[in-house]
């Protein structure tokens, strides 16, 4: 995923979901309903790195009860009109311990905010994460990885590669596909149950329990 891309479209949170569904060719939209899927009236839901709020209206449709968190206030502006009745915190991920208390959520859902973390914040977000959620709560996070099949490995280096070099250059920064994941999720406590390919394996969702 291009870090460039992604703050074009998050200076301008109007035109994110379109542009985020092109750039992944309809994988996100369709992680997203996945996501909502697992979703049941009276569930607590909470939605980190929300964006513009629309798995947050999915969720609500369902009749659950959002908590969608964010740390780009012009993308909390949009999610407000999207879904008016989640309620919303400004916050990075790493202030989680500050806002939420323990076992207080059913569903942690998140989608392209883990690539934007390092791994030692991925670990302490799943930390976090572990503490808030409930005992049989479920964690769903679809995110970016570095595909294992061979030719679709060749694509993702090809174009990940050069736009990570200008990602660095224009910005000092860059993503982190979610590599050696297990690990870290071990790491905190919990374990993946499941896990869903999209779009030739660069993308992928994760159901994960304590």
């Amino acid at each position: 995923m291009s870090f460039v891309y992604m703050k074009i479209l998050e200076s301008r949170p109007e035109r994110y979901d379109l542009g985020m569904s092109l750039l992944t060719l309809g994988a996100l939209t369709k992680i997203k309903q996945q996501i909502a899927e697992h979703t049941h009236p009276g569930n607590r839901v909470l939605d980190l790195g929300c964006g513009t709020g629309t798995l947050a209206q999915m969720c609500i449709e369902r009749g659950a009860q959002v908590t969608g968190v964010d740390a780009n206030s012009g993308m909390l502006a949009v999610a407000k009109r999207n879904s008016p009745s989640a309620r919303y915190l400004n916050i990075s991920l790493s202030h989680l311990d500050d806002h939420l208390e323990d076992e207080s959520f059913d569903i942690i859902l998140s989608t392209l905010a883990f690539s934007e973390l390092t791994r030692a914040e991925r670990l302490h977000v799943l930390k976090q994460i572990k503490r808030i959620l409930k005992k049989e709560g479920k964690v769903l996070i679809g995110d970016e990885i570095i595909p294992e099949n061979f030719l679709a490995k060749c694509f993702y280096y090809a174009f990940m590669l050069p736009m990570r070099l200008l990602t660095w250059i224009m910005t000092q920064n860059t993503t982190h596909a979610i590599s050696n994941f297990d690990d870290e999720v071990r790491q905190a406590g919990m374990e993946i149950v499941n896990r869903k390919p999209f779009m030739l394996g660069m993308f992928i969702l994760l159901e994960i329990k304590k």
